[in-house]
């Protein structure tokens, strides 16, 4: 590595590497130094608009010795190869959520970079939001009481244009799902990250408005290790959209948050509090899938800075980055089965 600068590629340049390239050149200490896809033309105009190489063959680009990072934000179902090349080359890794399609593909990129001391980092920006973690440390610090209930409500929109704007949206195989794994995976994982792990689950889902392969509604009851219940609803039918809602309850207070804000407090012992939820990037992107900001991705892009400066191990790494999507693969297996499907499961 170059001094104290860290070199970064963007492979996949659809819409999520603007996230990637925008937080990258707003961190002191991070260059951008290359980008990659498979689409010509789509790496030619990237690379020429941030003035750095472009490439179709990651390959060539993991031989520069001023790359140190790199960011995979191809659809899951296609990374494999590309990020078991990185680590060979001895590249770390900021990995897009879900951080593959299956567990046994999760377990691969976990295994291969540990072998290889690469510092492995799964996408879950939200976690950084200053609300998320207010609430995590409440529900920590036992401020509620007994938890009893920890739910999650995803009613977004998205057209039939969107899915017919790339081959692999709707597709099972090349993004490992729909509205759950797609659009809900972000909650999904702030639920369980504040609550704690899910030991059991029952889920419905279907295919109601659109016309893709994978699932545009879905509904699932959860049962947490501590006792408490819960409901994950996460859908891209339902028109205009909403924020995103979290909403938590126990014996001595109920939370609620939307978008990353905190709009409901009453917690016994403290003074009432509540927000009435703005317009922000958060909140929009129930109707539009380009509108979230680069908050969470500059903390995390910048944290990935300070560890192969300073050393130490990403908050989010390959386990913790691994836990929504094992949860939200026993949701899918629940639906399709019919039946309760109990965690964790198995490769």
């Amino acid at each position: 590595m170059g001094g104290d600068r860290i070199g970064f590629g963007i492979v996949g340049c659809g819409v999520v590497a603007d996230y990637h390239i925008g937080a990258i050149e707003e961190i002191d200490g991070a260059d951008l130094v290359s980008v990659y896809s498979r689409s010509e033309s789509s790496a030619r105009d990237t690379g020429e608009k941030h003035d750095v190489p472009w490439f179709t063959d990651h390959l060539e680009m993991y031989e520069s010795d001023q790359l140190d990072v790199v960011c995979i934000c191809t659809p899951s179902g296609v990374r494999i190869p590309i990020v078991t090349d990185a680590v060979d080359a001895g590249k770390h890794l900021i990995v897009e959520k879900p951080l593959a399609v299956n567990i046994t593909d999760m377990d691969l990129i976990i295994s291969q970079a540990g072998a290889k001391g690469i510092k492995l980092m799964g996408v879950f920006q939200l976690r950084y939001g200053p609300a998320a973690r207010r609430v995590k440390r409440a529900v920590q610090e036992g401020k509620l009481g007994k938890v009893v209930l920890g739910d999650a409500y995803i009613k977004w929109f998205r057209p039939q244009e969107y899915y017919d704007s790339a081959d692999w949206r709707g597709n099972w195989g090349l993004e490992g799902g729909g509205a759950l794994m797609t659009q809900g995976s972000h909650n999904v994982d702030l639920l369980q990250w504040i609550m704690g792990p899910v030991k059991r689950v029952y889920a419905r889902m279907g295919t109601l408005v659109h016309d893709v392969e994978v699932e545009d509604t879905v509904v699932a009851t959860l049962e947490y290790e501590n006792g408490a219940l819960g409901v994950i609803e996460a859908t891209t039918a339902s028109h205009p959209g909403l924020p995103a809602k979290l909403e938590f309850s126990g014996s001595q207070g109920t939370i609620v948050m939307e978008a990353d804000q905190v709009t409901l407090w009453d917690v016994e012992g403290e003074s009432s509090e509540s927000s009435e939820a703005e317009t922000t990037d958060l909140a929009k992107a129930a109707s539009d899938s380009k509108t979230f900001g680069t908050e969470g991705h500059k903390a995390q892009i910048a944290e990935m800075v300070h560890i192969l400066n300073e050393g130490g191990e990403p908050e989010i790494d390959g386990p913790e980055s691994r836990k929504a999507v094992e949860l939200i693969l026993a949701i899918y297996q629940s639906a399709r089965t019919g039946q309760p499907v109990e965690l964790p499961l198995q490769g």
